[in-house]
């Protein structure tokens, strides 16, 4: 097989729902999507499980910004990742490679390279391939060109509405979904730097697009990966802005209790950017955390969170106090809220303080 001309994915990213946390044994249950294939799992730095890779047949348009004739035939690969018990994706992409014949084969070949389309047409040289490729499937996309959207979210939709879940979450959130496109530097570009580039945009609330170039192509397969990764850290930072700003309306101290309390308990220890990025591209998350910073803004949003949720604990405190100041009347949160985010240290000392 000659060597790709792109990769091209989507990942969707949202909550799982269910109101705790699932077991490795529940991630592999729920991740069985092919008979007789194994999930993979790593249990460190945190729980990470992914299914096998299924095969969806394509035979479609690739968009261009310049309309050409871009017919492509193959297999798109989906796989399903579970982080922490928490987070679910759906994950789908193809690598894009010259056909070696101008024609259709039989199905029997595609099926043998599952995640590849072959360009039947030219298009261009090499370079010039590349960019159209990459501009029409981030920017130029139509109802008759490739949709690893829809494919992307038929799994997300199957994993979770899964009857094992009991569909109930512990809080409302948003799913976001991040496509990306992969290319090999030019033998020009690699002369100037060696460590690839990376191009990251918000393009509405809940899309993100990606581009990324890298000097190898052995490292365009953990691509992928990075871009799962990265989605799912994005989520973890929209789905925070989110809530912070969904508390605003809340008047009532409980209220804002039961709003912030569960995120908090939940998602806060899941931020472990570049953890299950592979060594080669750890790269791209210091250039993140550099510009637009993104472990600064979830330092900032969990910071805010917290402290929205002590002074939430102590105004309650104080109101239900005949004193003005004592121990908060049993409610469904107020033990989580003492537990989680060190509330009771707190209380007890301005108790001691006023005896």
């Amino acid at each position: 097989m000659t060597e790709p001309l792109v990769l091209l994915g989507e990942v969707r990213t949202g909550l799982l729902p269910t109101l705790s946390a699932l077991s490795t044994e529940q991630m592999t249950e729920l991740l069985k999507l092919v008979p007789g294939q194994p999930v993979r799992m790593w249990q460190r730095p945190s729980a990470r499980a992914i299914s096998s890779d299924t095969a969806v047949g394509v035979d479609c348009q690739l968009a261009t910004p310049s309309h050409k004739n871009a017919r492509a035939i193959g297999t798109a690969a989906s796989h399903g990742v579970i982080l922490g018990g928490r987070i679910v994706q759906s994950s789908s992409s193809v690598q894009v490679v010259r056909a070696s014949k101008p024609r259709r084969m039989v199905w029997q070949h595609y099926l043998s390279q599952v995640g590849t389309m072959e360009l039947i047409n030219r298009v261009g040289e090499d370079g010039t391939a590349a960019t159209e490729l990459i501009d029409g499937f981030l920017h130029n996309s139509r109802d008759d060109t490739l949709d690893l959207g829809s494919i992307s979210d038929l799994l997300f939709t199957r994993l979770r509405t899964d009857a094992g879940l009991g569909n109930r979450s512990p809080f409302r959130t948003k799913p976001t979904r991040l496509r990306w496109a992969a290319r090999v530097e030019s033998a020009d570009a690699r002369a100037v730097s060696r460590e690839g580039s990376l191009a990251f945009r918000l393009q509405d609330e809940s899309t993100r697009m990606v581009l990324i170039t890298i000097p190898h192509a052995a490292n365009l397969l953990a691509v992928q990966r990075f871009c799962e990764d990265l989605a799912a850290h994005d989520w973890l930072l929209t789905t925070l802005e989110d809530v912070l700003a969904g508390v605003e309306q809340e008047e009532h101290p409980r209220d804002v209790i039961t709003r912030l309390a569960p995120p908090l308990e939940h998602l806060a220890h899941l931020w472990m950017p570049g953890a299950h990025t592979p060594p080669s591209l750890r790269e791209f998350w210091r250039w993140l955390d550099d510009e637009p910073g993104f472990s600064r803004q979830w330092a900032v949003k969990l910071g805010q969170l917290r402290d929205r949720l002590s002074g939430a604990a102590l105004t309650l405190a104080c109101a239900e106090s005949p004193t003005g100041v004592g121990q908060l009347t049993p409610g469904p949160h107020d033990r989580l809220v003492r537990e989680r985010s060190g509330i009771a240290g707190v209380m007890r000392n301005i108790f001691w303080r006023n005896r």
